[in-house]
Protein backbone atom coordinates (compact mmCIF):
# COMPACT_ATOMS: atom_id res chain seq x y z
CA UNK A 1 0.00 0.00 0.00
CA UNK A 2 1.24 3.33 -0.65
CA UNK A 3 2.49 5.67 2.12
CA UNK A 4 3.90 8.81 2.13
CA UNK A 5 7.16 7.09 2.68
CA UNK A 6 7.20 4.86 -0.24
CA UNK A 7 5.80 7.83 -2.36
CA UNK A 8 9.17 9.77 -0.97
CA UNK A 9 11.14 6.90 -2.27
CA UNK A 10 9.82 6.90 -5.75
CA UNK A 11 10.16 10.79 -5.73
CA UNK A 12 13.86 10.53 -4.37
CA UNK A 13 15.11 7.56 -6.48
CA UNK A 14 13.22 9.68 -9.79
CA UNK A 15 14.91 12.39 -9.60
CA UNK A 16 18.10 10.78 -8.61
CA UNK A 17 17.86 8.65 -12.12
CA UNK A 18 15.58 10.62 -14.25
CA UNK A 19 19.17 11.57 -15.93
CA UNK A 20 20.37 8.02 -16.48
CA UNK A 21 16.24 6.73 -17.59
CA UNK A 22 16.24 9.14 -20.07
CA UNK A 23 19.40 8.48 -22.10
CA UNK A 24 19.02 4.60 -21.73
CA UNK A 25 15.32 5.60 -23.20
CA UNK A 26 16.62 7.67 -25.92
CA UNK A 27 18.85 4.65 -27.06
CA UNK A 28 15.85 2.64 -26.99
CA UNK A 29 13.82 4.88 -28.62
CA UNK A 30 15.86 7.29 -30.55
CA UNK A 31 14.42 10.58 -29.41
CA UNK A 32 14.96 13.04 -26.46
CA UNK A 33 11.81 14.49 -25.87
CA UNK A 34 9.83 11.17 -26.22
CA UNK A 35 11.88 9.63 -23.64
CA UNK A 36 11.18 12.25 -21.37
CA UNK A 37 7.28 11.75 -22.15
CA UNK A 38 8.28 7.99 -21.42
CA UNK A 39 9.96 8.65 -18.36
CA UNK A 40 7.30 10.34 -16.64
CA UNK A 41 5.08 8.00 -17.90
CA UNK A 42 6.70 5.44 -16.55
CA UNK A 43 7.15 7.24 -12.97
CA UNK A 44 3.39 7.66 -12.92
CA UNK A 45 2.74 4.14 -13.88
CA UNK A 46 5.19 3.00 -10.69
CA UNK A 47 3.38 5.44 -8.52
CA UNK A 48 -0.10 3.98 -9.35
CA UNK A 49 1.39 0.74 -8.99
CA UNK A 50 2.73 1.69 -5.40
CA UNK A 51 -0.84 2.45 -4.35
CA UNK A 52 -1.97 -1.07 -4.83
CA UNK A 53 0.99 -2.67 -3.49
CA UNK A 54 4.37 -2.91 -2.23
CA UNK A 55 7.47 -2.61 -4.00
CA UNK A 56 10.57 -4.01 -2.43
CA UNK A 57 12.81 -3.32 -5.09
CA UNK A 58 11.43 0.12 -6.90
CA UNK A 59 14.40 0.94 -8.70
CA UNK A 60 14.35 -2.00 -11.30
CA UNK A 61 10.71 -2.13 -11.73
CA UNK A 62 11.20 1.80 -12.58
CA UNK A 63 13.65 0.85 -15.49
CA UNK A 64 11.29 -2.11 -16.12
CA UNK A 65 8.29 -0.02 -16.61
CA UNK A 66 9.92 2.51 -18.69
CA UNK A 67 11.36 -0.24 -20.67
CA UNK A 68 8.14 -1.81 -21.29
CA UNK A 69 6.37 1.16 -22.32
CA UNK A 70 9.70 1.99 -25.02
CA UNK A 71 8.99 -1.25 -26.39
CA UNK A 72 5.34 -0.54 -27.00
CA UNK A 73 6.05 2.49 -28.38
CA UNK A 74 8.43 1.19 -31.03
CA UNK A 75 5.91 -1.90 -31.39
CA UNK A 76 2.75 0.70 -31.85
CA UNK A 77 4.96 2.92 -34.67
CA UNK A 78 6.16 -0.39 -36.23
CA UNK A 79 2.86 -1.60 -37.02
CA UNK A 80 1.36 2.12 -37.48
CA UNK A 81 4.42 2.36 -40.32
CA UNK A 82 3.91 -0.71 -41.43
CA UNK A 83 0.54 0.02 -42.67
CA UNK A 84 1.08 3.44 -43.91
CA UNK A 85 3.25 1.75 -46.21
CA UNK A 86 1.53 -0.80 -47.41
CA UNK A 87 -1.58 1.61 -48.30
CA UNK A 88 0.17 4.39 -48.66
CA UNK A 89 2.08 3.44 -52.28
CA UNK A 90 0.46 6.34 -53.91
CA UNK A 91 0.94 4.19 -57.36
CA UNK A 92 -0.92 1.35 -55.96
CA UNK A 93 -3.78 3.44 -54.54
CA UNK A 94 -4.11 5.44 -57.66
CA UNK A 95 -4.91 2.19 -59.60
CA UNK A 96 -7.80 1.28 -57.13
CA UNK A 97 -10.97 2.68 -59.75
CA UNK A 98 -13.59 5.19 -58.28
CA UNK A 99 -17.04 5.93 -58.44
CA UNK A 100 -14.95 8.94 -60.60
CA UNK A 101 -13.79 9.22 -63.69
CA UNK A 102 -9.72 9.93 -63.40
CA UNK A 103 -8.12 11.41 -66.40
CA UNK A 104 -8.16 8.65 -68.90
CA UNK A 105 -11.24 8.46 -71.34
CA UNK A 106 -14.91 8.11 -69.82
CA UNK A 107 -15.24 5.02 -71.05
CA UNK A 108 -12.37 3.45 -69.25
CA UNK A 109 -13.55 4.71 -66.06
CA UNK A 110 -16.86 3.77 -66.56
CA UNK A 111 -15.15 0.05 -67.32
CA UNK A 112 -13.08 0.40 -63.96
CA UNK A 113 -16.51 1.62 -62.48
CA UNK A 114 -18.05 -1.86 -63.29
CA UNK A 115 -15.27 -3.51 -62.46
CA UNK A 116 -15.06 -2.12 -59.03
CA UNK A 117 -18.92 -3.30 -58.33
CA UNK A 118 -18.17 -6.57 -59.78
CA UNK A 119 -15.04 -6.74 -56.96
CA UNK A 120 -17.23 -5.15 -54.25
CA UNK A 121 -19.82 -7.93 -54.71
CA UNK A 122 -17.48 -10.59 -54.07
CA UNK A 123 -16.21 -9.42 -51.21
CA UNK A 124 -17.53 -9.80 -47.70
CA UNK A 125 -20.22 -7.29 -46.49
CA UNK A 126 -18.30 -5.63 -43.88
CA UNK A 127 -15.09 -5.41 -46.21
CA UNK A 128 -17.22 -3.70 -48.96
CA UNK A 129 -18.93 -1.16 -46.24
CA UNK A 130 -15.03 0.01 -45.15
CA UNK A 131 -13.93 0.30 -48.68
CA UNK A 132 -17.10 2.44 -49.36
CA UNK A 133 -16.72 4.56 -46.66
CA UNK A 134 -13.34 4.94 -46.83
CA UNK A 135 -12.61 5.34 -50.56
CA UNK A 136 -15.69 6.92 -51.81
CA UNK A 137 -17.21 9.03 -48.33
CA UNK A 138 -13.56 9.36 -47.05
CA UNK A 139 -13.93 8.32 -43.67
CA UNK A 140 -10.91 7.63 -41.73
CA UNK A 141 -10.49 4.09 -40.69
CA UNK A 142 -10.65 5.56 -36.72
CA UNK A 143 -13.86 6.76 -38.04
CA UNK A 144 -15.27 3.50 -39.91
CA UNK A 145 -14.26 1.57 -36.94
CA UNK A 146 -16.41 3.66 -34.65
CA UNK A 147 -19.02 3.77 -37.06
CA UNK A 148 -19.07 0.22 -37.50
CA UNK A 149 -18.34 -0.50 -33.94
CA UNK A 150 -15.11 -3.12 -34.96
CA UNK A 151 -11.63 -2.31 -33.71
CA UNK A 152 -9.28 -0.23 -35.97
CA UNK A 153 -6.86 -3.39 -36.12
CA UNK A 154 -10.36 -5.02 -37.94
CA UNK A 155 -10.60 -2.28 -40.03
CA UNK A 156 -7.25 -2.05 -41.35
CA UNK A 157 -7.10 -5.83 -41.74
CA UNK A 158 -10.55 -5.68 -43.94
CA UNK A 159 -9.28 -2.83 -45.69
CA UNK A 160 -6.24 -4.15 -46.66
CA UNK A 161 -7.80 -7.37 -48.16
CA UNK A 162 -10.50 -5.38 -50.29
CA UNK A 163 -7.50 -2.62 -51.78
CA UNK A 164 -6.51 -6.14 -52.66
CA UNK A 165 -8.82 -7.45 -54.03
CA UNK A 166 -9.22 -4.41 -56.29
CA UNK A 167 -5.75 -3.93 -57.19
CA UNK A 168 -5.39 -7.84 -58.38
CA UNK A 169 -8.66 -7.05 -60.24
CA UNK A 170 -7.49 -4.46 -62.31
CA UNK A 171 -4.29 -6.51 -62.91
CA UNK A 172 -6.13 -8.79 -64.33
CA UNK A 173 -7.79 -6.85 -66.43
CA UNK A 174 -5.17 -3.71 -67.56
CA UNK A 175 -6.34 -3.05 -71.11
CA UNK A 176 -1.89 -2.05 -71.31
CA UNK A 177 -1.40 -5.67 -70.88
Amino acid sequence: MVTGDNQQRLSTLFVAQRGALIRMLSRVVGCSSLAEDLAQEAYLRVAKALNTRSIEHLQPFLYQTAQYLAFDHLRSQRSKRRFEYQLGDDHQINQVPTAAPGPDSHVQGQQQLQLLQQVLATLPKRQQQILVLHKLHGLSQGEIAQRLQVSLSTVEKDLRHALNACLKATDRHDPDD
